[in-house]
Formats: C-alpha cells, sequence, structure tokens
C-alpha cells in the first residue's frame, strides 16, 4: 500500500483517489470539507486498538479524485458504491466527520442495507445555518455570497498551503492566531501536538492539489449544505446511526447535533462534555466499540 493512495478508474472515465490503512473489519471514511483521503492519518491510533480497515476516499475536485459538479448530495454514492464492490465489499462500516458527515449520512439513507453501523461526528444539520459558521464573520458571509466564497476559499487555500509548508510558523503567525481562535480549547490540544497538526495541514493542502478545482469543490459542498435534505431521513433501520458532537464545538455549533438526531428515528445522540469539533479523535476507544461489536 502507498501511503499517499491510489486510483480506481470508474465507469465514466473519471478517476477516484483513496488510501487504506488497517486490516480487519472494513469502514469507509468520508473527509471533511476541506480536506482529503488523507485525514484517515488521523485515525492510526483506531486502527491499532481494533482489527479495522478504514478507507479513506476523496470526493471530487479534492485530492486524487476527477472533479465534476455536484448537484445533490446523492451524487457520491455511486462512485463509493463502485469502489465497494471492486474491493469486494457487501457491507462496511461508515464514519464521517465535519461536513464529511453529511455525505456519510446520505448513503446511509440510500443504501442502509450496506451498512453496518454509522458514525456521524461534529456535522451539519441540513440546512445548515450560516449564522453560526466557522465563528467567523467573513465564513458566515461567504456562504451567502458566492463571489465573496470564492474569494475566501482561495485565502483558505492559500492559508493551507503556509501552514503545510511550515506548520509552527504559520500557527505563529497572525493568520495563524486568527485561525485558532474559531476552535475550542478542547481542540486546541490537538493543535499543541505538532504530530496531529501535520498531519490535518497535510491533509488539507491535499485537497487543493488540483489548484481551482479544489476550489470549486469546497464551494458546491457549501452551498449543498445550505440546502434542505434532498432525501427522506426516515429511512434508517433504528440502531445504525450513532450522532456524535462536543458540546463546546465552534466549527459546528451542538444546536445541529440536536437537529439532526431528532430528524432521524433510531438515532443514537452522544455529547461529549467539554470537547470541540475534534471530539471525535479523543474517543477512539468508544468508536472502536461501536465498529467492532456485532
Amino acid at each position: 500500500m502507498h501511503l499517499a493512495g491510489q486510483t480506481l478508474s470508474l465507469p465514466d472515465g473519471r478517476k477516484l483517489g483513496y488510501l487504506t490503512i488497517g486490516d480487519g473489519r472494513p469502514v469507509i471514511y468520508f473527509h471533511g470539507t476541506a480536506s482529503s483521503r488523507l485525514e484517515i492519518l488521523l485515525l492510526k491510533e483506531l486502527v491499532s486498538q481494533a482489527k479495522l480497515q478504514i478507507i479513506g476516499v476523496d470526493r471530487p475536485g479534492y485530492g486524487l479524485s476527477t472533479f465534476k459538479p455536484v448537484k445533490s448530495l446523492c451524487d457520491f454514492n455511486s462512485d463509493l458504491n463502485f469502489l465497494a464492490d471492486q474491493l469486494g465489499f457487501e457491507q462496511f462500516g461508515v464514519l464521517g466527520w465535519s461536513g464529511g458527515g453529511v455525505f456519510a449520512l446520505a448513503y446511509l439513507l440510500l443504501f442502509p442495507e450496506r451498512v453496518t453501523r454509522a458514525v456521524v461526528a461534529g456535522a451539519p444539520a441540513l440546512p445548515f445555518d450560516v449564522a453560526t459558521a466557522h465563528n467567523t464573520l467573513l465564513a458566515r458571509f461567504a456562504m451567502k455570497l458566492p463571489l465573496l466564497g470564492l474569494l475566501a476559499i482561495r485565502n483558505l487555500r492559500s492559508q493551507v498551503l503556509k501552514a503545510n509548508h511550515n506548520v509552527e510558523a504559520f500557527l505563529a503567525s497572525r493568520e495563524g492566531q486568527r485561525l485558532l481562535r474559531g476552535y475550542s480549547k478542547d481542540d486546541l490540544k490537538f493543535f499543541s501536538n505538532p504530530a496531529w497538526t501535520a498531519v490535518l495541514c497535510q491533509s488539507m493542502a491535499e485537497a487543493f492539489r488540483q489548484g481551482n478545482y479544489g476550489v470549486k469543490a469546497v464551494l458546491q459542498e457549501h452551498k449543498l449544505f445550505m440546502k434542505p435534505w434532498d432525501i427522506p431521513v426516515s429511512r434508517v433501520p433504528a440502531g445504525k446511526l450513532f450522532v456524535w458532537h462536543g458540546a463546546e464545538d465552534k466549527t459546528c455549533r451542538l444546536e445541529n447535533a440536536y437537529r439532526l438526531s431528532a430528524k432521524v428515528p433510531g438515532a443514537r445522540l452522544e455529547i461529549f462534555e467539554c470537547c470541540g469539533h475534534c471530539a471525535l479523535f479523543a474517543n477512539m476507544e468508544k468508536l472502536s466499540t461501536i465498529f467492532c461489536s456485532d
């Protein structure tokens, strides 16, 4: 297995990028918005604790995956089914963090028979309330105005590339300090870990590997988040969906978890006190229990 991942040719000629770590029960991972398949490297502790095979997949326009216009949350599902079939997975777990949680839930809603368990962590409820987006005024206006949004995401790309080049220097800079103010005190513990931060920055930089296509991918996902669900959310069998959220999450406020779990009958909601947007990575053992239990 090459650390950078590999690509699969899809039936329509596009490329799908993915990365696999571990060996055991398969879990398909949905990375956050403005990130990539490399995000699963943050889950190495989980892989060492449990016999799991985690597959991180680049959505269209990110990393190694060919860009395509996405008009619905369901547009990515056929790519995933093709990948799962090629890998020989009849059933698998589903794990989505932040913006990726929305796509993970969209997959579960349409293909519940293929999903053993699904964990959606720190995810927005749709339509996402832009008044609370990312705890910054710029992000809130950017999500409402496409042109401003384009400029904001290009600025984000610039910051991410700087951070990936020299993480410590960026976090010490004025730009870096402004970025960190958008996170809770608990999240800042993760950013104080150089190895963790380096992987996250690398994963986000990989999101923009294709330049403007990466920018377009981020922008079109944010547009989807501002629309209501286009799939009935009552299709999920009871006991399959776990909704996780940090009580101190500033990136995606706690109210999203309550709204999301209330819409899905049988969803199991768990709030992690004193945790922020990175609550998923602070609870590896509990995550292992969910995906490894029969």
